[in-house]
């Protein structure tokens, strides 16, 4: 068996539940996989609407290893419990595994996964990868994916500087947005949609001109598609995250919500043309194929932890 030790935080919301979620139902057809998170409202939530083997814990130190091949965390930070359930892997020689999320401390593990060419993607990134792809002269539509934890009035800041430039808009809806928010602010604003639980995100940011999105592991799934980032800092971790996306070409910094202005955002766009936004894409491309799950799933095959 594989144990994914996984929690919702602030910073990261579901995304490493969604991720764990992901290979553990590719997993589980084989070794047999369980995904293992703190208790809390918002991961029972989620759980209780993927078909994959999971325990809600108050403490992971307590799990039984005795038939356990490998231990994958996926944690922004480790509490004395993860580092206990971490060591008594160590003593068990199970091979134990990090996935080193954006802004995650690095951990004595065996194995540590990180980076554009190991960014674990959901499989219709790579295909979206291989299509090619046009850009428009004019931008018109914009993706937003800035987090699980963004507050509806942020949200809503956010969509009415947009909706005043003229933009279009679909967005990923966040853990604390309301179905009477979202039907309020396609109210207000008619350019504004929501993906739908089932829409595949990789489409969603294919089909966007530009994707507003933090300057974390969101970066790779834009990447991957050839769409032009634009980093919007939401803590101040970010900011140097925003520059490296933006030394690497994928992308641009937008002002923190705090200077978010219908002014500032048309001068931080004024410089995205349709070249611009080409190269942008093409950078991206090159650099996040979306193969990441299969060579992650390779290394996993090779330390002999699946067939």
């Amino acid at each position: 068996m594989i144990i994914f030790r996984a929690d919702v935080s602030p910073r990261t919301g579901l995304r490493p539940l969604r991720r764990c979620a992901y290979l553990a139902a590719l997993l589980n057809k084989g070794a047999g996989a369980l995904l293992c998170c703190r208790e809390d409202k918002k991961a029972a939530k989620f759980l209780a609407g993927r078909n994959v083997p999971s325990r809600l814990m108050k403490d992971p130190s307590a799990l039984d290893l005795s038939e356990v091949k490998a231990l994958i965390f996926d944690l922004e930070s480790f509490f004395p419990a993860d580092l206990a359930l971490l060591e008594k892997a160590r003593q068990a020689g199970i091979h134990t595994v990090q996935i080193l999320g954006a802004g995650y401390a690095r951990q004595a593990t065996d194995i540590q996964v990180e980076g554009a060419g190991s960014a674990l993607l959901h499989h219709k990134f790579r295909h979206f990868n291989s299509v090619k792809r046009k850009y428009r002269k004019q931008i018109r539509n914009i993706f937003i994916g800035l987090g699980d934890m963004l507050p509806y009035r942020d949200l809503r800041a956010i969509v009415d500087t947009l909706h005043r430039l003229g933009y279009r808009m679909k967005i990923v809806p966040g853990l604390e947005l309301k179905k009477s928010d979202k039907r309020n602010l396609m109210k207000i604003y008619p350019g504004c949609h929501f993906c739908g639980k089932s829409e595949s995100l990789a489409r969603a940011y294919f089909e966007a001109d530009l994707a507003l999105i933090p300057p974390g592991d969101e970066a790779w799934e834009a990447a991957c598609v050839g769409t032009p980032a634009l980093y919007m800092p939401l803590d101040k971790g970010h900011n140097a995250l925003a520059a490296a996306g933006s030394d690497l070409g994928l992308g641009a910094k937008v002002p923190p919500l705090v200077d978010w202005t219908v002014q500032s955002v048309r001068d931080a766009l004024a410089t995205l043309d349709q070249e611009a936004r080409e190269k942008m894409g093409a950078a991206g491309k090159a650099l996040v194929d979306g193969l990441g799950v299969q060579r992650f799933l390779k290394i996993l095959k090779e330390k002999g932890v699946i067939d």
